[in-house]
């Protein structure tokens, strides 16, 4: 069991001025907004207390661009409410970033004004739940609710605490608010629900059974045409950029394909608001181009439902496992640095003299260090790729430049394996269509791991040439290392598959990993990874224009 504690930090200490009071009001609303189910009511209280503590020292432009940032993230109904206690400008823009349950939505709305039920009734999501909670009074059982009120710097005082506020009005107040909504929440599923009206009960039979869209974008990516839902819950939303956190939009591999104007089969897209359209999809478009001009004009394509065996592997529970994984990585990669800077410190003798032993121990340990962090680092890449938050950003990447950068990278690992790696190019080679990050990466874990799996002084050769086309692309062909010989494709992806020899030697992760995670860095940037009996293959996008001679040069 792991324990959340980054909001209990955030609130230790005095209350920050200046930059520093408008820094921790947003580092506070989006951790109460974004996961709340995470948060017991204390720390809830807790939250909305320092909100309001430091309202006098947040000017509105900034409480603006806090919660502006929140849009479509915003999942925390007491903070909602709090929200919209403040001024209008506020209070439209919480509504606007709001994405809450129907169940919650129809709790929440209760405690609004009737302002802020006005203006939430234009929206075209909610659902049944919070449809009838607009239209019927509170009920006759329940005490009205008084506004909440955000109190001004000289209404409450500080004790010796550094952090303890003395008990206030207001703070009761937001007691029995966070109570009252979670009272709401748990008590809900024994209270008997309003039964819908006939056309209601039509209305939402038909809505679920949608599990197809066709749609239509621009030559920007954004559907600008939707055929099956409403069209104000998927006109806007943009296939051209990859989704982060749990906002709407493709995988990385959807979004790469946009950039290259390749066609889209099966990549995974994601939809937010309306309950009709919210949750995963799988899409297919291919790009179309006007007739005339034979210029790029968008994509045109259908959105389905994932089967069962699709969606295998996605649920909540898989989701939480990957978060809790990357947060670990986080919290480990911090002592990892630190025994590093200290080692670092012994070797070079920054404090004073050591002696040979203890600065070959120290090298030792550095060395042992940096390989974890490099496996650390392959896990975390390899759960971003799953869950769809890695995507090559568009560029150019000198093919000079790489294999300087390959050269200086590998040095110390093919001088460990005495293994001598020659890449010779077809000229002209084109730059890649991405960026240097990326593509350095994918070349880097490629060569890193095919080097490990050579035999001592054993000879790699790689080839790169620019294959023309209708879509151009750079080919790298790699000879396979001697002891990987032999062993299919489908044993050398096996995640659990090593190699023979020296444990010190092989990646931390396992071969297997480590090509199994380079096909996949390729695969999110519109890629390949191809393995043969003899070769090794990585085909990249290269950049579309470029002036190509007939005639080829091999330098290496």
């Amino acid at each position: 069991m792991r324990y959340d504690d980054r909001l209990t930090t955030v609130l230790k200490g005095r209350l920050p001025e200046g930059n520093a009071a408008a820094m921790q009001w947003r580092q506070v609303a989006d951790l109460l907004a974004q996961k709340p189910g995470r948060l017991v009511n204390d720390d809830v209280q807790s939250g909305l207390t320092r909100l309001r503590d430091l309202h006098e020292r947040v000017g509105e432009s900034e409480r603006l661009s806090a919660v502006t940032a929140l849009d479509g993230r915003l999942r925390s109904a007491p903070l909602l409410v709090y929200l919209c206690a403040d001024n209008d400008v506020i209070c439209d823009a919480a509504l606007e970033a709001a994405d809450l349950p129907d169940e919650i939505w129809a709790d929440v709305i209760p405690q609004l004004s009737s302002r802020a039920q006005t203006l939430l009734s234009g929206r075209k999501d909610l659902g049944v739940l919070a449809r009838q909670a607009l239209q019927m009074d509170a009920p006759a059982n329940s005490e009205p609710t008084e506004p909440l009120t955000l109190v001004k710097e000289d209404e409450f005082t500080e004790t010796n605490d550094n952090s303890v506020m003395e008990p206030t009005e207001e703070s009761s107040q937001i007691s029995t608010l966070v109570a009252k909504i979670a009272d709401y929440q748990k008590n809900r599923a024994n209270d008997v629900s309003t039964p819908l009206s006939p056309e209601r009960d039509h209305r939402s039979y038909f809505v679920e059974a949608i599990d197809a869209i066709n749609f239509e974008t621009d030559d920007s990516g954004t559907i600008i045409w939707a055929e099956g839902p409403p069209k104000g819950a998927i006109v806007g939303v943009t296939i051209a950029e990859p989704t982060f956190d749990d906002g709407p939009g493709p995988d990385a591999y959807g979004a790469a394909a946009f950039r290259q104007r390749m066609p889209l089969e099966n990549a995974r897209m994601r939809l937010c608001g309306a309950p009709i359209v919210a949750g995963d999809w799988r899409m297919s478009a291919i790009p179309y181009f006007g007739e005339e001009t034979g210029r790029f004009k968008g994509y045109r394509g259908v959105m389905r439902r994932p089967n069962a065996a699709e969606d295998a592997g996605h649920n909540d529970l898989d989701v939480e496992r990957r978060e809790q994984l990357q947060q670990l990585i986080h919290e480990l990669r911090t002592p990892l640095n630190a025994i590093i800077g200290f080692s670092e410190i012994i070797e070079q003798q920054l404090f004073g003299p050591a002696s040979f032993e203890y600065r070959t121990l120290s090298r030792n340990i550095v060395d042992e260090a940096q390989r974890l962090l490099t496996g650390f680092e392959d896990l975390d890449i390899a759960a971003k790729i799953d869950a769809g938050q890695v995507a090559s950003q568009s560029g150019l990447t000198e093919p000079d430049w790489l294999l300087d950068r390959l050269s200086q990278r590998l040095q110390s690992l093919t001088e460990s394996k005495s293994v001598e790696l020659h890449i010779s190019k077809a000229e002209p080679v084109r730059s890649f269509a991405l960026d240097s990050e990326s593509v350095e990466r994918i070349f880097a874990r490629l060569l890193s791991a095919a080097i490990i799996a050579c035999e001592n002084g054993e000879e790699l050769n790689g080839n790169l040439r620019t294959r023309i086309g209708s879509q151009p692309v750079n080919h790298f062909s790699l000879s396979r290392p001697s002891r990987i010989k032999g062993i299919s494709e489908e044993e050398l992806l096996d995640p659990s598959h090593g190699i023979e020899g020296d444990a010190g030697d092989a990646p931390l992760l396992g071969l297997g990993f480590s090509l199994r995670l380079v096909r996949n860095l390729a695969k999110s940037a519109n890629g390949m990874l191809t393995i043969s009996d003899d070769k090794i293959g990585l085909t990249l996008p290269a950049a579309a224009t470029s002036e190509i001679g007939v005639r080829e040069t091999e330098l290496e």
